[in-house]
């Protein structure tokens, strides 16, 4: 008697069969169409003459010449030092993923801040000014936006119109007739043998005019006796001339921000030590001004306490 033989076929469903394949075509139509559209923007960008940049170094990948910025300081020093040994007036130097395009020469300068001042006229985004500024509140550290143009239709219409000008005359004549005192005074002192540091009185001349002219005080100690600056203000226009130093510097957490919090070149924290000691003596002014406006003192925000 022969054997049966059962055969047992185990089949999909049709309804999953179709999803299957659905996705699969589905799948390989957005790949080619992805590829599609990379081959045409390659070859767009490929036909596309964009007008080559300055001659320079373009440095490492990644990082571009930041090790030899961080080597090399001052790092203006350095620049002008590649620019002479290429010997050009206007370069190209790769510092992370910025191009950064100095320029010694007067006639491309005139061309950056007049013909094309649309373009350039906008201020980096950078660390030394974000902290400076207070998180770009100010007008001189804002970049190019909203609160920019606030601030400069008040610093038109308020602190450089010619009326705050005329007003203002007779306290810069003031600084000036006591620079001169200053100076005597210490030319006749026995114990300076009659040697006077220009240096050191033009600087605190500018520190005196500009307490002057905001606080609408000379200084904020008692000075010394000859008439000049005291300990407060030695403390606070040193402040002021380090963060004149290394604001807008070359930062390496400018161009890789994600150095930030290494603070590798310390400029952060210098820039910190030197808010510091400056808003010591600035802070207590405003704010002791801003609660004479509030207590009605002062209804003219001009006039000095």
């Amino acid at each position: 008697m022969p054997q049966q033989v059962s055969l047992t076929y185990h089949w999909l469903p049709a309804m999953e069969i179709g999803k299957t394949s659905f996705c699969v075509t589905l799948c390989l139509l957005l790949a080619l169409c992805l590829a599609t559209k990379i081959f045409y923007k390659w070859l767009r960008l490929k036909k596309r003459r964009t007008p080559p940049l300055p001659p320079g170094h373009m440095g490492y990948p990644i990082v571009g010449c930041l090790p030899e910025m961080m080597k090399n300081k001052p790092t203006f020093r350095w620049v002008h030092q590649l620019m002479q040994e290429m010997n050009t007036e206007i370069a190209c130097i790769r510092l992370g993923t910025t191009h950064v395009i100095p320029v010694t020469s007067p006639e491309l300068a005139r061309e950056f801040l007049r013909k094309q001042d649309v373009i350039f006229a906008s201020r980096a985004d950078v660390l030394s000014a974000k902290l400076v500024s207070n998180g770009y509140l100010t007008a001189i550290f804002s970049p190019n936006c909203d609160q920019w143009k606030k601030m400069r239709r008040v610093i038109v219409s308020e602190v450089l119109s010619p009326t705050m000008h005329r007003w203002l005359h007779e306290k810069r004549c003031e600084e000036v007739d006591h620079l001169v005192k200053f100076v005597f005074k210490r030319s006749q002192s026995p114990l300076t043998n009659g040697l006077v540091n220009v240096r050191v009185a033009a600087q605190h001349y500018c520190g005196n005019m500009t307490r002057k002219l905001i606080f609408g005080k000379r200084f904020f100690g008692t000075g010394m006796e000859d008439g000049g600056p005291g300990m407060e203000e030695k403390e606070h226009l040193q402040g002021v001339f380090t963060i004149l130093k290394y604001v807008y510097g070359f930062g390496i957490a400018d161009y890789l921000p994600w150095l930030e919090v290494l603070d590798l070149d310390g400029h952060k924290r210098i820039l910190k030590d030197a808010l510091k000691r400056v808003k010591k003596y600035q802070d207590p002014e405003i704010d002791k001004r801003v609660e004479m406006w509030r207590q009605g003192m002062k209804n003219n925000r001009r006039g000095y306490p």
